[in-house]
């Protein structure tokens, strides 16, 4: 007992000079560099900091409060050195998502590989731009256009909604219409069509999807510590999501590269496997980038949709806003450049954006590491106005929930929903990031933004009424996307 105690002691007073010595070298270096130091937070958890960790991802209005009461920027080290500069200063914001100093691969890769291999999601440097200009053709408007598989999906949600103003939970109603039209997007496939030689049921590959997509989140969280955990459910989880795929793409490899030699105007709607096998004959690295993306675009668009409706249920008049002018328009509203122009839906999704995508953002959290030493603008000092100095290693936190909530970019009443307020402000760029900015900025704006727009016209023209069925207030459940916590319980009625 009395070695055992000895060796704890021992270790623990390592672990603190270690600490000492790796502060004291890196304020000698935060000197020298000309920068002054940041405001420090303790977390209450002092070696690992896993209490500030969860709940910045369980309890997301925690991290508002605390730049509330600590300013744009403050620091959070604990013992094992891994130190957290969270900022929503919009210079800071601009130089960690443009700058090549700042990437993702250091805390992604690792955790992640396994299920989704190498992609634009996990690495940095050539591989991840080479990953980005494989997906471009997937996502450029030619390819977006045609919105008749969302259409159908719209009708079957139709056929959903009960009538004589019966309570629903819409947002597990768009959630299975968007993994619909996901997975043909990602595979040409419907998951209620049967394909021959397909190894599994779509049924089965979407839980295995989920489940294997959860486990890597913690293993993420667990980081070293998932050496620990059990892991013979994930990696057969893995193995089904990949068998999965790997049919799609050796089918989308033996049809060959469709549209190599045709004019990009007649070619025919790819798939993103389609698309991916035009330019390379790669399998994993296809099955990587349509995991990824997956990953990235799933819960997207559904919980846009899905904070939308949430909101507008709880102001009708913005409702019939959009009734009226979409009535008014008729048809000819519904294609991809009127819809992205519709001024009056677009202003209540940027609101939604900024509440469901300001208040309420899909990607509410954002992080980078610093691959080598570096600094940040401001941020520093008493008045958070002199440079911080970024260990190597050191994560920079994001908080688009927070910085979508400055009153002086959005005004004083910034908790309202208000979509008018479009008509009047002009927020700079690194003020509202609603999709992410810089070299990762979000592929799939247009096409989330256009399916929403689609959505909420349709439904406003067939429903006279939308009534809220929860009095409840939002609060959001994270995962790699942002939605309701609580579903979006309301009633609709014909009219």
């Amino acid at each position: 007992m009395g070695s055992k105690l000895n060796a704890f002691i021992a270790a623990l007073i390592a672990a603190v000079i270690h600490y000492v010595y790796r502060r004291w070298t890196r304020d000698i270096a935060r000197r020298e560099s000309g920068c002054q130091p940041v405001t420090q937070v303790w977390s209450k958890e002092p070696f690992f900091g896993f209490d500030f960790q969860m709940s910045i991802h369980l309890d997301l209005p925690s991290l508002y409060r605390r730049h509330e009461r600590l300013g744009k920027s403050f620091h959070v080290t604990p013992l094992n050195n891994i130190s957290t500069i969270c900022t929503i200063a919009p210079e800071n914001i601009r130089i960690v998502n443009c700058e090549k100093g700042w990437g993702v691969q250091p805390m992604r890769l690792s955790g992640m590989e396994h299920f989704c291999g190498r992609g634009f999601l996990t690495t940095d440097g050539d591989i991840w731009q080479h990953s980005r200009k494989l997906l471009k053709p997937t996502f450029s408007k030619h390819n977006l256009i045609d919105l008749s598989v969302l259409s159908a999906e719209v009708d079957r949600l139709f056929l959903e909604i009960p009538e004589g103003a019966q309570t629903i939970d819409l947002q597990p109603h768009f959630y299975n219409m968007f993994l619909n039209t996901s997975l043909h997007f990602l595979l040409g496939v419907h998951p209620s069509d049967k394909h021959a030689g397909v190894p599994y049921e779509s049924e089965v590959f979407i839980d295995a999807f989920h489940d294997a997509a959860f486990r890597t989140m913690l293993r993420i969280m667990l980081g070293r510590f998932w050496a620990l955990a059990p892991k013979s459910r994930y990696l057969e989880s893995c193995e089904i999501a990949h068998k999965f795929i790997d049919h799609y793409v050796d089918q989308a490899l033996e049809e060959g590269p469709r549209l190599s030699t045709e004019n990009s105007e007649k070619a025919a709607k790819q798939s993103m496997a389609q698309g991916l096998a035009a330019q390379t004959d790669d399998r994993e690295s296809i099955r990587s980038q349509i995991l990824q993306g997956m990953l990235a675009s799933l819960e997207t668009t559904s919980a846009l949709l899905g904070n939308s409706i949430f909101l507008l249920a709880r102001h009708p008049q913005y409702w019939q806003h959009i009734r009226a002018e979409s009535k008014q328009r008729g048809s000819d509203l519904l294609n991809f450049d009127s819809l992205l122009n519709f001024k009056t839906v677009q202003n209540v999704l940027y609101e939604s954006r900024l509440l469901a995508l300001r208040l309420y953002p899909v990607f509410p959290l954002l992080a980078r590491v610093a691959l080598s030493d570096a600094t940040l603008p401001v941020g520093g000092g008493i008045n958070q106005t002199d440079r911080v100095y970024v260990p190597k290693g050191s994560s920079v936190v994001m908080s688009y929930f927070a910085l979508h909530r400055d009153p002086l970019v959005f005004g004083n009443d910034v908790e309202d929903f208000r979509p008018e307020r479009w008509e009047s402000i002009r927020p700079e760029q690194w003020q509202f990031m609603p999709f992410g900015g810089g070299n990762r900025a979000c592929l799939g704006q247009q096409k989330a933004l256009v399916e929403a727009a689609y959505v909420l016209v349709r439904m406003a023209s067939t429903f006279g009424t939308l009534q809220s069925r929860d009095n409840a207030p939002w609060k959001g459940e994270l995962k790699l996307t942002c939605k309701s916590a609580n579903g979006c319980k309301v009633a609709l009625v014909k009219g």
